[in-house]
Order: C-alpha cells, then structure tokens, then sequence
C-alpha cells in the first residue's frame, strides 16, 4: 500500500477545510434567520430614513432589551390585517414610563438618555403615563412627531417580535469571509494533489552506488581490484662455444 506523501496530505486537509468553511458560513447564516424591510416612512429618522432597506436578525422574545430596534408584527387597526413595523423599545414588561411636554422621557423615575432622537427633541406632544404588563414592550420611533407608536396604540405583545437590528455588519463580514477563505483553499488543494501525484508518478531516481551495492549483476567483465603487474621476460641461454674436431 502507497503511503500518502507530504503534498497528499496537505491537499486533503486543505480540501476540507476550503469544503467546511463555505458550509459552516451558510449553516451560520441560517440560524441568524435574516430579515429585511424597506421602510415607507421617516418615523425612525435619523437613524433610519424611508425607503432604506434595513437587515435585521431573529430574536428570542426573552432576549429583547431596551434600546433594541426591533422588527414586530402588530394590526395598525383592531381587525386590520398585520403589518411589519419598526420601532425602538423603551420599556419592558414591569418599567414605569411616563412622559408629557419637552420634557425627557421618564423610566423608572429616571430621566432617558436618548442620543438617537431627530433634533434632540423629545417630542412630548402626547402626555403618557404607563406601566408595562409582563411580557409587553412600550415602543417608539426615533422621530417622534412622525412615529405612530406605543404612545397612541398601547404596548405591544414581546411575541410580536421578529427580529432585531444588530446594529453592524459583522455577521455578515463573517459569513463573507468564510465563504471567500473556502473558496480560496479549493485551488490551494488542487495544486497540492497534482505536486503530490506527479511525484508519485516520476520514476525513482538509482543511488549513485556500485552495482554489487545494489545487489545487480555488472553488464561487463569485472574490473580487476588491482593493475596487472607487467611481464617479466624469460632470461636469454649462455652461448657454447664450439667444439674442435677429433684427430685421426
């Protein structure tokens, strides 16, 4: 059995990462279940003008809080069919509001801080005193002469409520970037599988090692281990001399 290269295992850990994130962005953005509304009118101004298209996310009734701009679902007449409304909450359900005149809103005897309000103004044109039933949000809009609210209808059932404006985009920068970063990896991890293969393919490069380290039989005669010493040329005979004739 092959053994994974380095290369192989880059591209497969790569490969699921560049497949999660994509699915883990969308499956976050599901759970944040996603709104949007398009306002018709300038009762939020200046936070938010008519016609702007404004994402908001789900919500808990048990997580509103005060200050929330929510997104809530309310009849403008008793029998009327219902309509998505966007306000901001003041109050929860056993607070105290009150107000009447220029002067601030009252919660819980304390005055309310409002750095939102179009103008600055209070916009006390109605006096109100209220306290809130359990499980019912007092809302109101940021424009105060323009916004039919809970001064005019009464509170509003916290199970009304839809979704919430987070107030940024970071949820979806996050989705964004999860989403890009996945799509970027997917690239990366075909480069890393094609290296690997290729690598797997290229035939083994032989060791610089003799033949009889490697255990082959050489192609040619062997090699004596040392020069052959040179020959030695065989001695010459001693001439004789001649022998004289017998006499008779």
């Amino acid at each position: 059995m092959r053994r994974w290269s380095g290369f192989g295992k880059a591209a497969l850990v790569v490969l699921i990462a560049g497949v999660l994130l994509p699915i883990g962005a969308i499956a976050y953005g599901f759970t944040l279940g996603p709104r949007s509304i398009v306002l018709g009118s300038n009762s939020m101004a200046p936070t938010y003008r008519s016609g702007q298209r404004v994402l908001t996310y789900a919500v808990e009734p048990g997580d509103v809080r005060r200050g929330d701009v929510v997104l809530f679902s309310t009849a403008m007449e008793p029998g009327g069919p219902p309509v998505r409304v966007l306000n901001r909450v003041i109050a929860l359900g056993g607070d105290h509001v009150s107000q009447c005149g220029d002067q601030p809103v009252q919660l819980n005897g304390s005055p309310l801080d409002e750095p939102y309000l179009r103008g600055n103004k209070p916009g006390g044109e109605r006096c109100f005193d209220v306290t809130v039933p359990a499980g019912e949000m007092f809302t109101m809009g940021d424009n105060r002469g323009l916004s039919f609210d809970s001064r005019y209808r009464g509170t509003f059932p916290l199970s009304s409520v839809i979704s919430r404006d987070q107030g940024s985009d970071a949820a979806l920068t996050t989705i964004g970037l999860l989403l890009v970063l996945g799509l970027l990896l997917l690239p990366v991890a075909l480069v890393f599988s094609l290296i690997a293969r290729r690598r797997r393919t290229d035939p083994p490069q032989p060791a610089g090692y003799p033949a009889w380290v490697l255990g082959q039989t050489p192609a040619g005669p062997p090699a004596a281990p040392f020069p052959a010493p040179p020959a030695v040329p065989a001695p010459a005979e001693a001439p004789t001399a001649p022998t004289a004739p017998e006499g008779p």
